[in-house]
This record gives structure tokens, C-alpha cells and sequence, in this order.
């Protein structure tokens, strides 16, 4: 596997085209993707700016960036509009990178998730592909709303290139529970047999989002769990497979490719968060 850049250049179009695999670039998906061959990756994971309209600013806990904190603007000149239209350019980027068999995600939130899922709809539809879940990330730290319920999910939006897409549930099946066990030990009525002990997750997954004192937080603001990152991949990306990520941050799903043994590229506007994830890479 190559070793990701470390430096800050740019990598050239021959680079770009021939190598993007085992590095982290620099730069818009819009065109540092745009001279890599076509159908490369087995899954491509976006999450991008969540349309919050606020400056997001992170800790300054990491010594990699000499104590400096990383921050990104999530604000939209255009409102939702401008923000839909950035959002589909980098989604019709993510199709084209997709193999016959690949998976999308799209991480978003309640902001703009629901204007999304239409647009994406309409994307993959006239490419042949398919909506095939809504995941909820269900999380719970943080404060408690006093106000409405407290709104503590993420929702993935999940995409297939065909109907014939890679899904492996055992990788990441779950144990069913002593009740549906007990159940299928009746002798009449059961609706599944002894030896099925487990089962495919449902679509709400139960992660923990990363506590402030957490040894994996890095600084960076928006950052997800490797664990949510590694039971996605696992699911959607074969062994020796391929997952790109087009807004990396620091990096998190391409750490969680390392460490399954799947290859991996990603990109990012962001000079700090490139610095950080291709240094989190170089200790992987």
C-alpha cells in the first residue's frame, strides 16, 4: 500500500490519475477527482458542510498542528440554494467514481438531509442506481434540549450504483437477543432456526459518539468515530476493496480503511485537516 504524502503539495495529474490510492490531497473533489479513472471505488463516503450556517471550531489538542485549532465555515452566500447546488456537483462526482457494484453515503443531519435525499434521488435514478437506506446514527452525549426533544442523530443516506451492489450483513451481523433465541426454540411457530444467532443491524446504529476526553478526539470539530466508520466499511466494501472519501476532515474513514485493510484516498479544501489526517495515516 503506498504511504500517504506528507507533504503539502498538490499531487500532479499523472499522480492523481495513476496513484490515488494510500494518499490524502489537497483541494476540491471537483478537481482533484476529476482525472482519476472512472468506477475506481467499491464505496465513497461524503460528509460534507452540514448547512448549519455557523463557523465550526475545533480544540487545539493536537500537538500535530502546534496547538492550533482547526475551524471551517459552514455558511452559504446563496442559503439553501447555492448549498444544494455545491452539494449535487460533489455527489455527481462521487457517481461517477463508484463501481457497478459500489455503495454511496452521505452523511448529513436535520439541517438539509430531507433536500438532499431528493436531489440524490434524482441523481441516481437517471444513472440506474438506487436509494436503499436511511441509517440513523443515534448517539447521546452532549447537553439536553429544554425546549423540544433533544436531537441527537446523524442520518446516512445510502445509495447503490445498481441493485446488484456488495452488502455483507455477517461482517457486521449482532447478536440476536434471548427472547428471539428462546422463540426459535418453540417447535412450532418459529420463525427462525437455533443456528441463527444472529442478525443484520437495524437501520439505527447505536455507536457512541466521541466524549470531549476521548483518547481518539484529535481536535478537529465535526469528528466521527473510527467504530461507526469501520462497521460501514466493513458492511459495504469487500475485503481488499477501495474506499475514497471526498470531504476526509481528519481523516476518520480513511484511518477505519487502514486498519480493515482496504485501500483508501481521500481529499479536502481544508490545509489543516489534511495535515492532520495524513499524519494520523503515517502513525496508522
Amino acid at each position: 500500500m503506498n504511504k500517504p504524502l506528507i507533504n503539502e503539495r498538490k499531487a500532479d495529474s499523472q499522480e492523481r490519475d495513476l496513484a490515488p490510492w494510500g494518499q490524502v490531497f489537497l483541494g476540491d473533489c471537483l478537481s482533484i477527482c476529476s482525472e482519476w479513472p472512472a468506477a475506481l471505488a467499491d464505496l465513497v463516503y461524503l460528509d460534507p458542510p452540514f448547512f448549519t450556517r455557523r463557523d465550526h471550531v475545533g480544540t487545539a489538542r493536537s500537538a500535530d498542528l502546534n496547538g492550533e485549532s482547526l475551524t471551517f465555515a459552514d455558511r452559504w452566500q446563496g442559503g439553501l440554494h447555492d448549498y444544494l447546488m455545491w452539494l449535487e456537483q460533489r455527489v455527481r462526482v462521487a457517481v461517477r467514481l463508484l463501481k457497478p457494484s459500489g455503495a454511496f453515503l452521505l452523511h448529513l443531519d436535520w439541517h438539509a438531509v430531507h433536500y438532499a435525499k431528493v436531489m440524490c434521488d434524482g441523481v441516481f435514478t437517471e444513472r440506474g442506481g438506487a436509494f436503499q437506506n436511511e441509517l440513523i446514527w443515534h448517539y447521546q452525549t452532549g447537553g439536553a434540549s429544554k425546549e423540544r426533544f433533544s436531537r441527537k442523530h446523524d442520518t446516512i443516506l445510502f445509495y447503490s450504483m445498481s441493485q446488484r451492489f456488495y452488502f455483507d450483513g455477517k461482517a457486521v451481523a449482532i447478536p440476536r437477543g434471548k427472547g428471539a433465541m428462546k422463540r426459535a426454540r418453540c417447535p412450532t411457530g418459529a420463525r427462525i432456526k437455533l443456528t441463527d444467532t444472529h442478525k443484520n443491524p437495524d437501520d439505527v446504529l447505536l455507536i457512541p459518539a466521541l466524549n470531549p476526553m476521548a483518547r481518539e478526539r484529535n481536535g478537529y470539530p465535526t469528528q466521527k468515530p473510527v467504530a461507526l466508520l469501520e462497521m460501514l466499511i466493513k458492511a459495504l466494501c469487500p475485503a481488499g476493496g477501495a474506499v475514497a472519501d471526498l470531504c476526509c476532515g481528519s481523516g476518520t474513514a480513511l484511518v477505519a480503511a487502514e486498519n480493515l485493510g482496504r485501500r483508501w484516498t481521500g481529499c479536502d479544501i481544508n490545509p489543516r485537516a489534511v495535515e492532520l489526517a495524513r499524519r494520523r495515516l503515517s502513525d496508522a
